[in-house]
């Protein structure tokens, strides 16, 4: 006769399959027996609004959700919703769960892992104490990531607690706009790695610039990401940062006074407009990718950048960033160079310690790129005979091509705009 098994599934418990025990007899429940440190490690795999669905099983169960050290709070997963009407009332019912467990929760087990996220389409805005409760609450409980994304209206206010913090290792923030810190200088002295997206720093008034120099109370920083972020006339100083990325989706170039990074070794820059900067030290640097995306839309005067101008920025941040080996562009990029034909020609080697570059696809359909592009970027490198160049199947390497408009100017008159005048735009 065939029997009954019990097939765990971590959702919805046991439910009935097929066995060869007798009938009346009990599967032995392994998993239950396993230690609560494996178990705990399990459950953090999931989102915790479906680890608590494990608190069915057993009373051991319902212990081990008050002690999870990973908490993920998400928003879609807790109940998708693409209605705006009742997408604000969803995150007042979130929110209410997130702070009814957190109230139930075992005060004395540490968090490892904090991550809140109102991960919608839809336009949400959290409330700014719930927030900010939070973020308290994970600091307490010593939390070495904390991850935040939520639009939120006020500004959010951190505290000083938080800067007080000996345990914090890694910091996201997303879409919270302005972060105001109430101490006068930010200090997370072992914090490591920071990403931020669609927020900045600042104190006072809201129409306050942010605050210039932000991370130099960072001194194990070590990775740093800045998303769509407002900063003017930035100061990045971090003797332990080795990786630096910067995403800049507006029309203006990333406004940056100084970086001092002696230990970088890798810079990813993505926007529209060129990289610059009045002041670099970047000794160490190894890997550079750089996607300049600009693309004039028709018709809209305020859209419109010089070529001339795109064509020197571009050259200028190359030669800030001349100590790179490995070298990746996009085509998009690659194709700022192609209208001045004096001005790259005449201009030293970009990358003279180059070994590697790769050419990628970009966001436009690019096929081809000139001869002369790529012999500037190669030509002049210390190891020009055994330098890897690495070019998409599909694209061609051109003498001349329809987008070739060099406009005949000396080679004095075209080196003196590469160093001698001041970026323009129209």
């Amino acid at each position: 006769m065939r029997g009954c098994v019990e097939e765990f599934h971590p959702a919805i418990g046991f439910s009935p399959g097929e066995s060869t025990k007798k009938p009346g007899l009990m599967e032995e429940d392994r998993i239950s027996q396993l230690p609560d440190q494996i178990l705990q490690q399990i459950l953090s795999l999931l989102d915790t609004n479906q680890a608590l669905q494990t608190t069915i099983l057993s009373t051991r169960w319902k212990t081990l959700s008050h002690t999870l050290p990973d908490l993920r709070f998400h928003l879609s997963r807790f109940a998708p919703s693409n209605n705006p009407k009742t997408a604000q009332p969803l995150s007042h019912r979130f929110s209410h769960f997130v702070t009814r467990l957190l109230s139930l929760r075992d005060g004395t087990a540490p968090i490892h892992n904090f991550h809140l996220s109102f991960d919608t389409h839809l336009l949400i805005h959290a409330d700014q104490s719930f927030i900010e409760k939070c973020i308290l609450y994970a600091v307490n409980h010593r939390v070495e990531s904390l991850r935040l994304h939520a639009r939120c209206r006020p500004d959010i206010t951190l505290p000083a607690a938080f800067f007080a913090s000996t345990t914090l290792r890694e910091l996201e923030l997303r879409q919270l706009g302005r972060v105001i810190c109430s101490p006068e200088k930010l200090s997370l002295p072992y914090l490591k790695t920071l990403f931020l997206d669609g927020c900045w720093f600042g104190h006072g008034d809201y129409y306050d610039p942010p605050l210039k120099e932000p991370f130099s109370g960072f001194p194990e920083l070590e990775k740093l990401t800045l998303r769509r972020c407002v900063f003017y006339e930035l100061v990045v100083k971090a003797p332990k940062l080795r990786f630096l990325e910067i995403v800049d989706e507006s029309l203006y170039a990333y406004g940056m006074e100084e970086i001092s990074a002696p230990l970088l070794t890798s810079f990813r820059y993505e926007a529209k407009l060129p990289f610059h900067c009045s002041k670099v030290d970047l000794p160490m640097l190894e890997e550079v990718y750089l996607d300049i995306n600009y693309k004039q839309q028709p018709d809209n005067i305020y859209n419109y950048v010089n070529p001339t101008t795109m064509t020197l920025r571009c050259v200028r941040m190359f030669h800030l960033l001349g100590n790179a080996k490995i070298v990746a562009l996009t085509l998009d990029t690659v194709k700022v160079l192609e209208k001045y034909r004096g001005l790259i020609e005449e201009s030293p080697c970009p990358f003279p310690y180059l070994k590697c570059l790769k050419v990628m696809k970009g966001r436009r359909e690019i096929t081809t790129v000139l001869r002369r592009v790529m012999n500037y970027l190669t030509e002049g490198t210390l190891y020009f005979d055994s330098l890897v160049m690495l070019l998409p199947q599909d694209v061609t390497v051109v003498e001349k091509n329809s987008d070739d408009l060099f406009e005949d100017e000396s080679d004095e008159q075209q080196l003196e705009l590469l160093f001698g005048i001041e970026d323009e735009i129209i």
